[in-house]
């Protein structure tokens, strides 16, 4: 079956669309790459979707939302549709709003799609874990385990706004496999860099290689209850919003001091925030292979693999072959298993009391 996947992050950096040919081997599935591509949200939905995570927004404006972005989710996939014959779409949605075990949203509205381009939509993924006292995230580690399980211990690590890790034992099992949100992955750099520079991120890590980190900030965040909280956990802007950022920014940058110094201490965090999640949980990993947008940023991943290696890992750091498309995959996958009345969320990561067939179908 070919599955459209749509990955939609905290970063608001893209709309990431991958197709996918899903099918059973054995007791296994082979999940494989077909296309992938990148569209521009339209301005007027990224408008709305900051005013809305900076709690801005109008009711009118919050209804809005899911139709501008089943819009842009239609125009994304327009080339793909027509050239590859897609039987279904998987969505991620937007996320708005993240407070489990009580709620979550993920604005995008299924029925809106599925009438614009006439295929079936898979939505609303997180609820359903929400609902049975999970955390709704994070959602890939099934896919993880689809296609990355080894003879080795592996960590799965995507860099999107937010940073997760999937831990994954040698021959891992459902039921051994652990994963969770380690805090911010771009979304504070992608701050520091508007804040202090206007720019909407640092490219490659160019700004923060200029700079040093500033030790007191840098302390400061390390002591957010977040990065020593027990997992299963999941975080989002709720906790690391860009209020938060400037807030700290304005408390710890010196009129005297760089501004670069800012863009660096944001990276520093993600680093160590990811490498400490590793030490205190997967120690004896063998590899980490990195996924998401953080991995184009070269000064990220150094500084990654420089406190791993203080931290006593012996590991190597490698990049997910389709890395940019990872997420958009992983939803597509969990879109075939919904439609395969499989269940998509592993209770031993999110937490919930059991697992579920995850996604509403709707259909033209």
């Amino acid at each position: 079956m070919l599955v459209a996947g749509i990955m939609t992050g905290t970063s608001l950096d893209a709309i990431d669309v991958a197709v996918c040919d899903i099918q059973h081997k054995g007791d296994r599935h082979a999940i494989s790459l077909v296309a992938f591509s990148t569209h521009p949200y339209a301005d007027e939905t990224i408008a709305m979707i900051r005013a809305a995570v900076s709690e801005q927004a109008t009711m009118e404006a919050l209804s809005d939302i899911p139709f501008a972005l089943a819009r842009d989710y239609a125009a994304a996939l327009s080339e793909l549709v027509t050239s590859h014959a897609i039987e279904a779409v998987a969505i991620h949605g937007q996320t708005l709003w993240h407070n489990p075990p009580v709620s979550t949203w993920q604005a995008a509205s299924g029925p809106a799609l599925s009438a614009l381009i006439n295929l079936p939509v898979i939505s609303n993924f997180r609820d359903a874990d929400v609902a049975l006292g999970g955390q709704g995230a994070p959602l890939v580690p099934i896919f993880d385990a689809a296609t990355l399980a080894n003879d080795h211990d592996v960590v799965a690590l995507n860099i999107g706004g937010m940073a997760n890790i999937t831990i994954l034992p040698a021959h891992a099992e459902h039921y051994a496999i652990r994963a969770f949100d380690t805090g911010p992955g771009n979304v504070w750099i992608d701050a520091a860099s508007r804040i202090t520079f206007g720019m909407s991120y640092d490219s490659n890590g160019a700004t923060a290689r200029a700079g040093v980190v500033m030790k007191p900030f840098f302390e400061e965040m390390t002591r957010m209850p977040y990065f020593a909280a027990e997992p299963p956990k999941s975080t989002g802007r709720e906790m690391f919003s860009e209020a938060e950022a400037r807030r700290l920014i304005t408390r710890f940058a010196h009129p005297s001091a760089p501004l670069e110094d800012v863009v660096t201490t944001m990276t520093e965090l993600t680093a160590w925030s990811i490498a400490d999640h590793i030490r205190r949980y997967a120690p004896t990993t063998a590899s980490i292979v990195a996924a998401g947008g953080g991995v184009r940023n070269t000064y990220l991943m150094e500084r990654l693999a420089h406190h791993c290696a203080e931290a006593g890992l012996n590991l190597t750091l490698s990049e997910y072959p389709h890395a940019q498309a990872k997420e958009a995959m992983a939803f597509a996958y969990l879109g075939w298993l919904t439609l395969e009345d499989l269940p998509g969320n592993l209770p031993s990561v999110t937490g919930a009391q059991r697992s579920a067939v995850l996604g509403t179908i709707a259909r033209a």
